[in-house]
């Protein structure tokens, strides 16, 4: 079965979707109508913004999320018979199973980014990778920091991201390292996503994402904060209002669709990080990106 993945922030890079605006009229209508909405030019940015700017919250999802839809769009034989989105993705993915339009999708990410931004605003905060450890050895050592870290992404086995405080994640990249990870690694991110910090800003979007039109998705969705696949309308917003302060089970999802049946792991977005997490979750799962129309 063929399983359709869509990454979250962090793929970015400068000059992306450039060569779908140049190759498909329906990419330039897209790229044009999201302007529009957005009251700002995306696409100029994305085309030639330096990295910096493209890294700005309110820029990089929105750049991301229209990047992997289109790619789905113009994908050869697009069949989804079940979908997952890494954080971000996850709007990504509920849109390509044709459970939102793509333009409530692009303002429902518009509106997270800024309520993200303002929630970092708040209270200085961070996100570091943890590498060389169990679950369980981080999940300990978070425990332990009453409230001030959590285990934010758990993206394959060895790799998880923990998320919260400044002093938290330094006190406990500590902790983690006398543990016996091998490396504790800050990630160049503006706070800590995916942690009750985003308290915030989950009340923000919540109200948003309760008046979205959600419509059945055309194949089950594997959402983030439970690993399980899901086509109910109700549950989805939950789940997708919950994922904010909650964690991105990953690793959790890619063995819940293989225990589902899925077999072909299609990446559709910019880069290749999925795939690689895939690889290290199940040697066995084949792994690509999406081929597009010619």
């Amino acid at each position: 079965m063929k399983a359709y993945i869509f990454p979250g922030q962090g793929s970015q890079f400068p000059g992306m979707g450039k060569d779908l605006f140049e190759n498909y009229s329906f990419a330039r209508e897209i790229f044009s109508e999201a302007d529009e909405l957005l009251g700002f030019s995306l696409s100029d940015i994305m085309f030639n913004g330096t990295e910096e700017e493209l890294k700005q919250t309110n820029v990089t999802q929105p750049a991301i999320y229209l990047h992997s839809i289109l790619i789905a769009k113009l994908g050869t034989n697009f069949k989804p018979e079940m979908v997952a989105g890494h954080s971000l993705g996850e709007f990504s993915a509920l849109v390509a199973s044709g459970g939102l339009s793509w333009q409530d999708g692009l303002s429902l990410v518009s509106k997270r980014a800024l309520a993200m931004q303002k929630a970092c605003e708040l209270a200085p905060s961070t996100m570091a990778a943890v590498l060389g450890l169990s679950d369980e050895q981080i999940e300990k050592v978070c425990a332990e920091s009453h409230g001030e870290v959590v285990a934010a992404n758990f993206n394959c086995p060895g790799q998880v991201v923990i998320s919260g405080s400044i002093k938290g994640i330094e006190l406990a990249g500590e902790k983690l390292k006398e543990a016996g990870a091998k490396r504790v690694l800050l990630l160049p991110v503006g706070g800590a996503f995916h942690s009750p910090l985003m308290e915030p800003a989950r009340l923000e979007l919540a109200a948003a994402i309760e008046g979205a039109k959600i419509d059945r998705p055309i194949c089950p969705i594997f959402q983030n904060v439970n690993a399980k696949a899901s086509q109910n309308e109700v549950e989805i917003k939950a789940n997708l209002i919950a994922q904010l302060t909650g964690p991105v089970r990953w690793t959790q999802s890619i063995e819940a669709m293989i225990s589902a049946g899925a077999t072909d792991f299609i990446e559709c977005g910019p880069g290749k990080v999925l795939q690689g997490l895939v690889r290290k979750i199940n040697a066995e799962a084949m792994v690509s990106s999406m081929e597009l129309i010619s």
